[in-house]
């Protein structure tokens, strides 16, 4: 069983456990004489979709660009801050819907105290046998104690079948159940109303252009009544009591109001109602076990410390011990959140994922795409969760809209942009007025390369036909807006997300021409542009040649006359001929500037000219992006390059890199790439040693939800490493988990893997073809041929 367990409630936000059915969120706090259950609903944002472009930006842009040349950062910095930053800078945040209070009757003798502010102080006075637990294995949390001569046992799970947070209360002894039920929003809500006798609802407004938002409550209770007073839900005399919480928002379907949203949220608990207990139970279970059963981690003596709360756990690996069973607790863990906040369908983890208690989170809580909403998906695919994938380029075909815009009014340039943040309704103009981060143009190039990830693990190609416009389109503006710059084609201007460099003469800097990410990033991008083509032109040929095909290829190229080229089918803005952009994006990739190693220290080189960093020991280490996620980087096929990475790294850490639980988690996967298993592994106990919260929530500080997904990522990377044509099979095990195993881990070409090794020797591995299949396995030097039908299984060792 993989669970979280404590024996004592919440102290605070970052110790209550989450659930989630990737819409509805709450995080249940366990308390005694009081509960608070904190609520999420994925489409609680601020206000509406603005337009922020600056009017004056085109203008400026040539003028920007020759003050960088010319070695002026800070005048170009100026000038940006006026003309580029958005209008207004900042976008609308990401809002914590609320609470549901509870107040018990009678708990150690005491009646409810409904009288004043809610206080979430809670302690267990007068009970025994206290425990609050998580189970991941069925997304579910419970809390257990004994008052006296009764026990209470709690239940909560968010189900998205029913797709209603569903709540279970029981007392069996003498004392019966009797408790108060309150909706709480900090502010900006309209007002509470009856649900006929044994409901309440709170609604609102989330401001000028915002949608409408609703939350609503109904009881049913055994042996016992239900009643409305005022804003209050009361349940008396019962021997087991049932709730059943869901909300909503217009911004799903537009155009509606609070009517209609009263109406679907009593449905949608109508619905719920006329099924048991046990009934929503299973068909929650029976729905979630589908996407998390598909994967197993496991390693010999994970099960020696389980008997310890999970804090306690946590505080005994600060103080040095091993704890293996917490090291496969942070991957079910991962893929238990994953599930749990992004599901198809709906909007894509934020920067805490679904699961945020503010009104005014920090950095809004919005999408970060200078690597933390990126970072949330490295996962997804590896860890068999393609679905969950989905919601992310949802997100990407609205931002492109809204990029084509922001391209062609701030750039002159055709295709479309995004910086580095965007939102619910993808916003794609600058955000903040921050030389580090604000002006960086590569937000869409990176997201984009998921796309092909997406392709590339499943082979889906209805797909591919969709996304390759997309690619194609991000890859076009990249054409027009970059400029000879050295005897290169460079970006100008762009920064290395959030660094700062000096100037020879100690002044800093960062606006720049062509930092190294950025040259990273497009070397990745054009080449899936261009690997998608090669795919789609196949398809094409095939057509051509038979008149028809069968299957999916013929579903997915429905509607596209026989015979013609195969850029017929695609419409890509301001591109007459698809063939000529895809020899005018290889003509540009081949003129990026290659990686640098500085000639002072060894390293790869952050920006075109070997810079002093003014913080050496920076979060963000972007130019390695061709080492992670980028796969330019090897060490067996490009040696002095993965030597200067290490190099970098190493300088980065010794200079106090790593102190946020999102950078710890890329630099795991840094380690990985570089098949250094004990580094690696080092970096996975630094992570629990100082950057995880007592819910094992990823502590920044504060929490983002980028850390437990980015170390999920980072196991995979220690476990197996996919390229193109060959797979290398533990090329990162650390001597710790000296034996293990894993089940249905994904590899590009739909393939999945199951493993076993015994004292870090490889015993058996089996691949599972979706496809046909072929592939070269590495193993310690030795190279193996594989092909596999589809639909058939091999052992390869």
């Amino acid at each position: 069983m993989s669970r979280l367990w404590y024996r004592q409630p919440a102290g605070e936000w970052e110790e209550a456990l989450p659930l989630g059915n990737g819409r509805l969120g709450a995080m249940v706090y366990g308390g005694v004489d009081r509960e608070c259950i904190q609520v999420n609903e994925e489409s609680v944002w601020y206000g509406g979709p603005v337009n922020r472009g600056n009017p004056d930006a085109r203008e400026a842009l040539p003028r920007v660009r020759q003050l960088l040349r010319e070695g002026k950062p800070r005048e170009a910095e100026k000038l940006m801050d006026l003309a580029f930053a958005g209008c207004p800078d900042s976008m609308h945040p990401y809002q914590t819907l609320g609470e549901i209070q509870f107040y018990f009757d009678g708990i150690n003798g005491k009646a409810a105290d409904t009288i004043g502010r809610f206080r979430k102080s809670f302690d267990m006075e007068g009970v025994e046998g206290y425990e609050r637990s998580l189970s991941l294995d069925e997304a579910a949390c419970r809390v257990g104690f004994q008052d006296r001569e009764t026990k209470h046992s709690r239940e909560f799970f968010i189900s998205k079948p029913a797709d209603c947070l569903l709540m279970r209360f029981c007392a069996a002894g003498p004392e019966k159940l009797s408790f108060y039920v309150r909706l709480k929003r900090e502010k900006s809500f309209d007002g509470v109303e009856k649900l006929g006798n044994d409901g309440i609802l709170l609604h609102g407004n989330l401001g000028r252009g915002g949608s409408e938002f609703a939350m609503a409550l109904r009881a049913s209770a055994k042996g016992g009544s239900v009643r409305v007073l005022g804003e209050t839900l009361c349940v008396e005399d019962a021997e087991e009591a049932v709730l059943y919480f869901t909300a909503d928002t217009t911004w799903h379907e537009k155009f509606h109001n609070q009517e209609f949203l009263k109406e679907k949220l009593q449905n949608r608990i109508n619905s719920a109602m006329k099924k048991t207990w046990e009934e929503l139970l299973e068909e929650h279970k029976a729905d979630y076990s589908g996407l998390y059963d598909r994967f197993m981690f496991s390693l010999e003596g994970e099960e020696a410390y389980e008997d310890e709360p999970t804090d306690a756990r946590l505080a005994a690996v600060r103080e040095g011990r091993r704890d293996l069973g917490l090291d496969r607790l942070l991957m079910d863990y991962g893929r238990y959140l994953m599930i749990s906040c992004s599901r198809p369908g709906g909007l894509p983890a934020t920067l805490q994922g679904l699961w945020n208690t503010s009104m005014t989170p920090p950095w809004d809580s919005k999408y970060t795409v200078n690597i933390n909403t990126e970072m949330n998906y490295w996962m997804a695919e590896s860890c068999a969760l393609p679905e969950c994938h989905l919601p992310l380029f949802d997100l990407i075909s609205r931002m492109r809209d809204n990029g084509r815009v922001t391209a062609r009014e701030m750039y002159g340039c055709r295709g479309f942009v995004c910086h580095h943040n965007t939102d619910i309704n993808g916003d794609t103009v600058p955000q903040d007025i921050w030389h580090a981060g604000s002006y960086w143009v590569m937000g869409a190039a990176w997201l984009c390369t998921h796309l092909w990830t997406h392709y590339q693990y499943t082979l889906d190609r209805a797909f591919l036909e969709k996304a390759f416009p997309v690619m194609a389109e991000a890859a076009l503006f990249f054409v027009d807006f970059l400029t000879g710059e050295g005897g290169y084609l460079a970006t100008n201007p762009s920064v290395s997300p959030e660094n700062t460099y000096i100037l020879p003469d100690g002044s800093k800097g960062c606006a720049c021409i062509g930092a190294s990410m950025d040259n990273q990033i497009l070397r990745e991008l054009f080449g899936d542009v261009l690997s998608a083509w090669e795919v789609l032109e196949d398809q094409g040929q095939i057509l051509d040649s038979q008149g028809q095909m069968e299957g999916e290829q013929s579903q997915a190229l429905e509607g596209r006359t026989p015979g013609s080229p195969a850029s017929a089918k695609y419409h890509i803005e301001g591109v007459e001929d698809i063939s000529e952009l895809m020899e005018e994006i290889s003509h540009c990739m081949s003129r990026l500037r290659p990686d640098q190693i500085s000639p002072r220290y060894g390293t790869l080189q952050e920006w075109a000219e070997d810079y002093e960093e003014a913080e050496p020991g920076h979060r963000h280490i972007s130019h390695l992006f061709a080492l992670y996620p980028g796969t330019q980087i090897t060490v067996d096929q490009t040696p002095e390059l993965a030597a200067a990475a290490r190099k970098t790294l190493e300088k980065r850490l010794a200079n106090g890199g790593g102190h946020t639980g999102w950078s710890r988690a890329w630099i795991i996967s840094f380690w990985a790439a570089l098949w250094d298993g004990e580094k690696a592994y080092e970096n996975i106990q630094k992570l629990l040693e100082i950057s995880t919260y007592p819910n094992l929530f990823d502590r920044h500080p504060p929490f983002q939800i980028d850390g437990n997904f980015g170390v999920c990522a980072g196991i995979c990377n220690m476990l197996v490493q996919c390229r193109d044509s060959s797979v290398v099979l533990l090329p990162a095990l650390p001597k710790a988990w000296e034996s293990g195993s894993v089940r249905g881990l994904r590899l590009i070409g739909n393939a999945s893997l199951d493993m076993r090794w015994e004292k870090g020797v490889l015993k058996e591995a089996v691949i599972r073809a979706g496809s046909d299949y072929q592939t070269e396995i590495i193993y310690r030097g030795r190279k193996i041929s594989v092909q596999v039908k589809k639909g058939e299984s091999a052992r390869i060792w």
